[in-house]
């Protein structure tokens, strides 16, 4: 199992309310931003993938808010690949304060791969290359 690396974010002025404090919907597009990094440096990049003909919607996705992030801070988002059926893929975050390590919101997305054509593909049938890739990013 190969660990995988870490996405940084600073929090911008427009992700925050008046109070300053990130508003609640950030940590969704975080979610996504850390997720599409993670895709490009172990060579699974979004674009690469959809030129082959593979898309990978989201299907689910929460989040758990646990302390207050405001603008400026920096946060650490880990990505966790914990479950891969080649169908479905199940992934965990970690979102946490870069100076404290103090965890400000978790939460898990699962995606499934389809085709151009909209259907429902498995990775592990009809791109065993791109399936073995993945595995070796599995953290269960």
């Amino acid at each position: 199992m190969s660990k995988l690396p870490i996405y940084e974010h600073v929090v911008q002025y427009y992700e925050t309310d008046q109070m300053a404090v990130v508003h609640h919907s950030n940590y969704i597009r975080w979610f996504e931003e850390a997720r599409v990094y993670i895709f490009d440096k172990i060579g699974l990049g979004y674009r690469e993938m959809e030129e082959n003909g593979i898309v990978s919607p989201v299907t689910s996705v929460t989040a758990e808010f646990k302390t207050m992030t405001k603008f400026y801070d920096t946060v650490n988002i880990e990505v966790k690949f914990v479950k891969f059926t080649g169908v479905r893929l199940y992934i965990e975050y970690i979102i946490s304060d870069k100076t404290t390590g103090e965890v400000r919101c978790t939460g898990r997305s699962e995606h499934c791969f389809i085709g151009n054509d909209g259907k429902i593909i498995s990775i592990k049938r009809s791109n065993p290359d791109i399936y073995e890739k993945m595995q070796q990013y599995i953290e269960e």
